[in-house]
């Protein structure tokens, strides 16, 4: 039922104008329009907004599309989620995230979101992000809140932040000792003179880890005590007991374990940063409520950054 003339829909979408696409397949347009409104009868929902010109898709039109880009890949996905436009209603949001990412942002984000759609179960997929991508190519969840992969084939994205991360240290650590910084406000530090303190630095395969890696390499600095992890929050409650020195994204200080024992600095210039971003399996179909959180989180980080007067 939902590959009958696939050729009539996709031609029309690439055209934008019925008669243009009529044209093209050889057909008149009239016929061509009783097969697009057949189409539409067949699977309960409009897939063009005739207002538009040249032709806009609806939003199940994205998703039908989507289907008939990938058929046998996607079809039991498509079905439920046809079914959920066509009530109304998008019942499941799969989101991804970081496992720190979502322990420091949704406290902000999830309560909100769920009052204003209280129809929608979100199923929170917390994994690194080597696995987030491979969730999103599997078509397991409807985008991802992450720092920029390696690889980029098969994938979209949209940039919410280029995201300082901060050096931070314990209030009582000598390189922070009479420092006036905070969380919205950090100082700048020269990292070539702490080369002799130990720090603690995520792993190398993550995008965070590898993204300190190439500061140090940078700056053709070597740290001769280093102690390795995959957990922001153990080496922020590290840094914050005085144990080292690590780097901490800024938009998640808000909730971070013990913020208030800590010191924040800015290093190099301009601040050391990576990209914050959404990112999307290409040609993926993104519900109005999976806009809706996108939005709020991004609103998040608009306010963050006024706070800091950037």
């Amino acid at each position: 039922m939902y590959v009958r003339n696939p050729e009539y829909f996709l031609m029309t979408v690439r055209e934008g104008s019925i008669s243009k696409a009529a044209e093209k397949l050889y057909l008149s347009q009239p016929y061509l329009s009783q097969c697009i409104a057949r189409m539409e009868k067949e699977l309960g929902v409009k897939l063009f907004d005739r207002s538009h010109v040249p032709l806009k898709l609806t939003e199940a039109g994205k998703l039908y599309r989507n289907y008939l880009e990938n058929v046998g890949v996607i079809t039991g996905r498509f079905e439920s989620q046809m079914s959920e436009l066509r009530s109304g209603h998008r019942r499941i949001l799969n989101v991804g995230m970081t496992l720190w990412r979502g322990s420091v942002l949704l406290p902000d984000i999830l309560p909100d979101y769920s009052a204003a759609h209280p129809d929608v179960q979100v199923i929170l997929h917390e994994e690194h992000t080597g696995r987030l991508a491979e969730l999103l190519r599997e078509d397991k969840i409807d985008f991802a809140l992450m720092n920029m992969p390696t690889d980029l084939d098969d994938f979209v994205y949209d940039v919410v932040i280029n995201e300082r991360l901060l050096l931070v240290a314990s209030r009582e650590h000598p390189a922070a000792k009479g420092a006036q910084t905070s969380a919205d406000h950090p100082v700048p530090i020269d990292l070539k003179k702490l080369r002799k303190e130990r720090f603690i630095l995520l792993q190398e395969d993550q995008v965070m880890g590898h993204a300190m890696k190439n500061l140090f390499a940078k700056m053709e600095m070597e740290v001769s005590d280093v102690l390795y992890t995959t957990s922001s929050t153990t080496s922020v409650n590290l840094a914050a007991r005085g144990f080292g020195l690590t780097f901490l994204p800024e938009g998640g200080i808000r909730h971070a374990a013990h913020a208030d024992q800590l010191s924040f600095f800015t290093v190099d210039n301009p601040p050391f940063s990576v990209p914050l971003l959404f990112l999307y399996k290409k040609d993926g179909f993104v519900s109005a409520q999976a806009r809706d959180f996108i939005d709020m989180v991004k609103d998040y980080y608009a306010k963050l950054r006024e706070r800091q007067g950037r």
